[in-house]
């Protein structure tokens, strides 16, 4: 649950004031709509003959690596004005 409060504030807080609400309500909901596409993708892997390990642990790292990347290009909001419209 802290989690998600950290994710939807962060998200939030990429964006100006006019924007956040719809930021705070929206990011959740890509987050939700990425669960059919992963399981999707682990019945693939399955179907191919990976054992259910291993299927979970490329996953895994594929999300963690898009994760990472994400991470990368994301803005730092410390010190900054949070007060603008974009």
């Amino acid at each position: 649950i802290g989690y998600w409060a950290i994710f939807v504030t962060v998200a939030a807080e990429q964006f100006g004031t006019n924007l956040r609400a719809t930021v705070a309500t929206t990011a959740p909901n890509f987050v939700r709509g990425s669960v059919p596409l992963l399981s999707f993708a682990f019945k693939r892997l399955r179907d191919s003959g990976f054992s259910i390990v291993k299927s979970a642990v490329v996953l895994g790292v594929a999300c963690a690596a898009i994760a990472v990347t994400a991470l990368i290009g994301l803005e730092e909001t410390h010190g900054k004005s949070l007060d603008y419209v974009e």
